[in-house]
């Protein structure tokens, strides 16, 4: 993965120990949650191996991270 690319900027919020929520993820891409999600989805868990833990805040919040 090459550094300052947005898939990088992903992976980066996501090794927070706290993790980042949805929007956070948007505003580091810049992308939609449709693309958020695919991301994490099709190229971090399936195309890297990464395996990225999925909670509730509790605001009912989806919380992402690298786990």
């Amino acid at each position: 993965m090459r550094p300052g690319t947005k898939l990088a900027a992903l992976v980066v919020a996501l090794r927070h120990p706290q993790g980042a929520i949805s929007l956070q993820l948007m505003l580091a891409t810049g992308w939609q949650p449709h693309s958020v999600r695919g991301a994490i989805s099709g190229l971090l868990r399936k195309r890297l191996g990464l395996n990225v833990v999925l909670t509730r805040n509790a605001a009912g919040e989806r919380v992402y991270r690298i786990g």
